[in-house]
Order: C-alpha cells, then structure tokens, then sequence
C-alpha cells in the first residue's frame, strides 16, 4: 500500500537538490534499461541514473546533498538510492511492472520535478509532483511511465530498512 506526501521537504533543502540534479555538471550515467527483466523490446527502454548508495557503500561525491531526506527517513541502513531521468516521449510509454528488491524492505520515490508521468502501483496511479514522496513496500511490483509534457521525468529512489 502506498502513501503520498506533498510538500516533503523544506522549500529550501528540496530546491538545493533540484538545483544540483539539474545541473550541468551532475553527472548521470545511461542504464540501457530501465528495469532489470530483460523483458522489454521498447526502444524508449532506457534512462540515465546516478546511483548514490549500492552494494553496501556511498557511490557518490554528491551524497551528503540527501541529508534533508535521510534525517527525515532516519534508516537503519540503506539497500540503494538511486535517481532516474527519463527523457521524454511524443506519447506516454509503459515500462515493465517490477520490484525494487526482492525481499522485505522501505521504498520512497523523490519526486524532483512535476510532469505527466505516472508511478502506477496496484491500488493507485501517482503523477509527480515536485517534493512529493511516495512511500511503499520495495517488493511491491509498480511500473513506471515516461512524460510527453517536459523534457524529462526526474526522481530519486530510497530503498532502505
């Protein structure tokens, strides 16, 4: 079951974080997919993303700019925080149902701007909406769509416990 929250942080520490992952100099890197089944014969299929936290360790210089979220969430530890850009598309595009992991743990997803795409979970659709979070269970298949009415859909993925 997922619950939103508007207006999550600050207006002060959320427009610092937009203004870092807008940036020209915030490095993002291309993931060929954007989910990891394999299933997937969409050439929209693919984002760049910035990975933060992995595999038990900060992957990131720019870590300490989540501080805001992470004294808000105060995890026990984090499994991965991700962020997504997704550019956009001429018509909004399904991408394949998925987890985030595949045992129990927390899920929220930062939204970093407003745009026409959707997370789309069992029991609602979320549109983005800047500073909204929306927090789930990480085993909780959703799916997510591109945008056709900005550029790119960006957000950022905490998966912790």
């Amino acid at each position: 079951m997922s619950k939103v929250k508007n207006n999550f942080l600050k207006k002060e520490d959320f427009k610092k974080i937009q203004k870092a992952l807008l940036s020209d100099i915030f490095p993002w890197y291309l993931n060929n997919t954007k989910t990891y089944t394999g299933k997937s014969k969409n050439k929209y299929d693919y984002q760049l993303t910035h990975t933060f936290f992995d595999d038990n360790k900060i992957n990131s210089n720019a870590f300490s700019l989540l501080k805001p979220v992470t004294d808000i969430l105060k995890p026990k530890y984090y499994v991965r925080i991700k962020a997504n850009l997704v550019p956009n598309t001429n018509k909004v595009y399904k991408f394949e149902k998925h987890i985030d992991q595949d045992f129990k743990c927390k899920a929220a997803i930062l939204y970093i701007n407003t745009n026409n795409g959707l997370t789309l979970f069992k029991d609602r659709k979320v549109q983005p909406k800047e500073n909204t979070i929306v927090f789930f269970d990480a085993n909780e298949e959703h799916q997510a769509t591109t945008c056709t009415d900005e550029k790119y859909k960006i957000l950022i993925n905490f998966n912790y416990q």
